[in-house]
């Protein structure tokens, strides 16, 4: 019997914990999506040909079990707890999918996205170094541990509820459509003794962010230009009321390092400027 989508919850536990606790850890997720890789390279040894190798012994692995967790949410203030991994980079995270829970997750590619009249929406990748093996796909009967999730469409926050501080200098003062990105560079740690890695180094964090409107107040030389003030969005649901956390910002001495317009027959100016840092 296959499982629904209702039977699949998702919780994203807090920083470096093992435990997760489903009235505060709930995602309101859309989408989730998990892959599992193995390695196998073919046993070839000189004299013997792979046909006559008993069947199981006809592959080596070169690397260890590999597991990959996407999932797409939106933004409601109530399960901002579930959250704490775009801010906490250099941390792991339990994540459980209906009744299986995959330990020490480190977020690789984390992406928002931000128009009218939608819900703001976030992406997030992570590697998974402890995933869970043998055991079949579960439900969990009772989400939310048992309680009423408290989903409400007026603490849903949407794109044209939000507003932009400290980009006039950039981009004319009508702003249609933002993009963020955040990438980390991930290293796992291998160690004697131990099949699958250890932990993760995060080499370096990266952040992006595009900010479509209808013009460019000024164009940029061969250097770009750096913020002198940090570009702030600030996340607002319908009622007017600041979500949590409230931290897509790029900070004073970003540089805006792209930007493009175009216009075509019939219609206005559209201009795009993307703003790139460096955080670690």
């Amino acid at each position: 019997m296959s499982l629904s989508y209702f039977n699949l919850p998702v919780y994203v536990g807090g920083a470096d914990a093992t435990s997760i606790s489903e009235s505060s850890a709930y995602l309101p997720a859309t989408q989730v999506d998990v892959s599992y890789a193995t390695s196998p390279i073919p046993r070839r040894l000189l004299g013997e040909a792979i046909s006559t190798a008993a069947a199981a012994d006809k592959y080596k692995f070169g690397a260890p079990l590999s597991a990959n967790i996407s999932l797409s949410c939106v933004f409601q203030n109530d399960f901002a707890n579930a959250l704490e991994f775009f801010s906490e980079n250099e941390a792991f995270f339990p994540i459980q999918i209906g009744g299986n829970t995959y330990q020490q997750c480190y977020a690789s590619d984390i992406s928002i996205s931000i128009a009218p009249y939608v819900p703001v929406t976030l992406d997030a990748s992570f590697i998974c170094l402890d995933p869970p093996i043998d055991q079949q796909i579960s439900g969990d009967a009772t989400p939310y541990a048992g309680g009423s999730i408290p989903l409400d469409s007026n603490k849903l926050v949407y794109g044209h509820t939000c507003s932009v501080e400290n980009m006039g200098n950039v981009v004319g003062d009508v702003q249609s459509q933002i993009n963020y990105k955040k990438t980390m560079s991930l290293t796992p740690i291998y160690t004697l003794g131990s099949v699958n890695a250890t932990s993760m180094i995060v080499n370096s964090i990266e952040d992006e962010m595009s900010i479509t409107s209808t013009g460019l107040n000024n164009l940029i030389n061969f250097s770009g230009d750096i913020l002198s003030s940090s570009v702030k969005v600030n996340l607002t649901d319908v009622a007017g009321v600041y979500a949590e956390p409230n931290w897509l910002e790029m900070a004073a001495g970003a540089r805006v390092a792209v930007e493009k317009y175009g216009v075509a027959g019939g219609d206005t100016t559209q201009t795009t400027a993307t703003i790139k840092q460096v955080t670690l």
